[in-house]
This record gives C-alpha cells, structure tokens and sequence, in this order.
C-alpha cells in the first residue's frame, strides 16, 4: 500500500478514536477520490455520493458495492491498496449499510446523511497536501492552464458560446481531464452574468473562458479572456482593478493569516480601486482541492492560512474577472494554473510582486 493511503488512513484513524466510533463510511465522491489518491467511484459526473463506498475501521479498510460495480473499481480505482470486498447484488444495494453495520456495530460514523450512522464531515483531513497530492495538483494545474491559453487560441469570432464548450471540453477530456464546470460568456453577456452558462449567442469581439477541472480528484479553477481587437479604456481599467484584489488575495495567502482578514482586505482593495460595490455581486472563491470550493470566504471565515492547502480566488467585476489556482507553501503562494505564454499583468503589492493574467489581444 502506497505511503500516501498509508498517511490518510492514519488521519482517519485518530478521526475514529477523536469521535469515539468503530468505522466510518466513505460514500462521498470528493472523500473517495481523498482516500484512494484519485479514485472515482461515481457514475454520474455531476454526483455527490458515489456508486461505491469504502468502510474505515482502526486496522482494515472495506469496499461496499454492487456486482455492477465491483469490477471496474476493483480492477482501476483501488488497485494495490489492502482491502476487504463486499459485493451484493444490484437489487440488494440497501443491505449494504447494513453490512456496514456488521462490521462496526452500532458505533459507526458516515460522511454523508445514513440513518443510524453519525454524520461526520471529513473536508478537514484532506489537508495539509502531501508531496504526492502537490505534484499531481501542479501537473494537473500546468496542463489546465496551456489547454485554456491553446483554446483562446482557437476560438474565432461567428462561434457560439456552445462552440467554445465544446473546444474546452474535447482538449480535456482528450488527456483524460474532466471538465466539472465550463462556463463561456462572450461580449455584452460576459458584463451580465457572473456565472454565464454557455448559450448560441456568436462570439463578436470579447470573450471569458471559466474552467473548474477534476483529475486524480483535485480540482484546479481558471479564468482566461480574449478580445479581437483593441480595448476600452474602461475595461482596462476594470481589469487592471479586478487583478490588483486577485493580487491581495494571493499575497495574503501566506500560512498564520486569517481567512476573514485577507477577505476584508480583499474588498478594500475593490474600493481603493474605484469598485467599491463590485464584490456584492459574487463570491470571491475559498479553499479548493477535493471539491471546486469547500466554501465560500466571507466576513466571517474563522480558518487560518496554514502551508500545503490549496486556494482558488475569483474576484469579478462586471465585464472582468480574474481566476487561478494557488497551493500555499511555508512563506509564499504558488500559482499552479499559470501558462508563462499567456501575456501577464505585474502587480506590486505588499511588498511583491504578482503576476496576474492580462487580457490576450487577438
């Protein structure tokens, strides 16, 4: 068994004993993926809770899945780590919780909602990264960002949004990457809509690629845009000001400093900017990794920065937006989903200096 399965089930070990329960089940897609460095135990792409399940008890790890199941997980999700097999058939699913049950009595825990199961939330274990998560994150965010910069490439004006989709998501999907959101928005809808589903509107002069893509059961986050022709003064202005809050959110992401201040400098910075209001209008991003964002940063987020977790800010204004992936290291951020051909943006502050994607000019 690989050292990092080795490291989570030590840490879900201590859960165990902290809980004062025998065993707990691992039914949810982003704590599968966790466990098992990558694995997938979903049908559906848009599913919470997978087909399959795992129990973790103090010295064994069990799978829980139907005959329908069992053999492509077992031959290409949990390969080489030690477990137990159960496998009912499809129209027994039910039993399984109650074979669950069996091996841990009545003292059992769940990561999601189970009757007769303590719900437990694990998105704490899945950090501090280990080596192992941290370079497959980096390969993971360095090949999210050169698809993004190839696909602005490519797009022309007379495209639909839904032509646009379709590029992301044939170049991901082609180095088994899978594209969990793709959201395009081009020319008068990119200023409407925050999140622009993509629709048969024609590309004329400005577009916005938005990506959030999954492999090994990380997600890394981008925004890229592309303009065929020369800007407004008015938007250079709104992107110079949307990359200098991006820059203040990554500069801060330093370990000892608290989430609720970066935020409230954060929107300081929208009003030291001229866009006072601009960040009512969204979300600014928030911890990523197993899932596109574990929550939402606010006024209110009590965590601290600590090294090794990973970050994905996404502070908007209307016609503009800027978007990266970031994993923190002992004194500094390091921006994972930047492609060095992409035109970049130097923003000084504190003290640094950061780089932030430009709009490309085609």
């Amino acid at each position: 068994m690989s050292k990092e399965i080795e490291i989570k089930q030590e840490r879900v070990r201590k859960l165990l004993k902290n809980q004062d329960i025998n065993g707990i089940i691992l039914r949810k897609v982003s704590n599968f993926s966790w466990f098992t460095g990558g694995g997938k135990n979903y049908v559906g792409l848009n599913s919470e809770e997978g087909a399959s399940s795992l129990v973790i008890t103090q010295d064994k790890i069990f799978l829980l899945t139907n005959n329908i199941e069992a053999p492509r997980v077992l031959d290409e999700e949990v390969y080489g780590i030690n477990l137990e097999k159960i496998i009912l058939p499809w129209y027994e699913d039910e039993k399984l919780i109650e074979e669950a049950k069996k091996i841990t009595g009545e003292k059992i825990g769940a990561d999601s909602v189970i009757n007769g199961c303590k719900y437990i939330n694990l998105d704490s274990l899945h950090f501090p990264l280990i080596p192992e998560e941290i370079e497959k994150y980096q390969e993971l965010g360095s090949v999210s960002g050169k698809i993004i910069s190839d696909v602005c490439q490519k797009i022309l004006p007379g495209m639909t949004e839904t032509e646009i989709a379709s590029i992301v998501a044939n170049e991901f999907w082609k180095v088994n990457i899978i594209p969990v959101v793709i959201l395009i928005a081009v020319d008068d809808r990119i200023e409407k809509y925050r999140h622009p589903l993509p629709t048969l509107k024609k590309l004329k002069n400005y577009a916005m690629v938005v990506v959030c893509a999954r492999k090994y059961g990380l997600i890394a986050s981008l925004t890229r845009l592309v303009s065929f022709g020369k800007i407004s003064d008015k938007l250079k202005q709104k992107h110079e000001a949307v990359c200098t809050v991006d820059a203040t959110f990554i500069s801060e992401s330093v370990p000892d400093n608290r989430l609720n201040t970066i935020f409230t400098n954060a929107i300081e910075s929208y009003k030291q900017t001229g866009f006072e209001n601009e960040w009512e209008m969204h979300h600014q991003g928030g911890p990523t990794g197993y899932q596109a964002r574990y929550y939402r940063a606010n006024f209110n987020s009590e965590g601290i920065i600590e090294s090794h977790q990973a970050y994905a800010w996404n502070p908007s204004i209307s016609g503009t937006k800027s978007e990266d992936t970031i994993i923190t290291t002992d004194s500094t951020a390091m921006i994972i989903t930047e492609d060095k051909k992409w035109p970049m943006k130097e923003i000084k502050i504190n003290g640094k200096d950061i780089l932030r994607p430009d709009i490309l000019i085609r």
